[in-house]
């Protein structure tokens, strides 16, 4: 397998992002086309995982939400202001070559540390993510993360306390 560098915010200057595949064709479209504008919009910052050659092998996009409070579920919305605030996990994909190799794990973990530290500045009482499908979401659930609506399994909407990723990310490292 090949090196991997650690995570890093994209530079679209040096990374190369026009061969990513990762099966999904609006990630990977997303990578290409949007990334950088969005963080020179100051509204989503593009973090990755790329080879020594400067190749994207995975990415998250990361941006600053809120959550209605009177939508979250309790133990979000219990004692929180309204809106919640809230860390964004938009988009998180893999390049195939890297599927399978605890790469994304990685990436999530890098999140979720990240949260802890905009915590301690900012305040951040969850992570939230949007699964793309049912699948995705056990991905996600079996990370620590719940479902907003548990009862709904077309429920793709999850969080994590920020309470809860120390948890999570000891059981990462099981």
């Amino acid at each position: 397998m090949t090196d991997l560098r650690r995570p890093e915010l994209l530079d679209p200057a040096r990374h190369d992002r026009s061969r990513f595949d990762s099966g999904e064709s609006a990630l990977d479209e997303w990578l290409r086309r949007f990334a950088g504008q969005n963080r020179r919009r100051d509204t989503a910052a593009t973090w990755v995982i790329a080879t020594p050659e400067d190749r994207v092998a995975a990415y998250a996009s990361l941006a600053m939400t809120a959550i209605d409070r009177s939508a979250a579920p309790r133990k979000v919305a219990k004692q929180a202001p309204d809106p919640v605030p809230a860390l964004l996990l938009g988009r998180l994909a893999v390049y195939k070559d890297f599927a399978g190799l605890g790469v994304g794990t990685a990436l999530v973990a890098y999140v979720l540390a990240t949260a802890v530290e905009l915590n301690a500045k900012a305040a951040c009482r969850a992570v939230v993510v949007a699964a793309l499908d049912a699948r995705v979401r056990g991905w996600w659930e079996r990370l620590g993360f719940h479902a907003f609506h548990p009862d709904d399994p077309t429920d793709t909407d999850l969080y994590l306390l920020t309470s809860e990723i120390e948890a999570t990310l000891r059981g990462l490292g099981d």
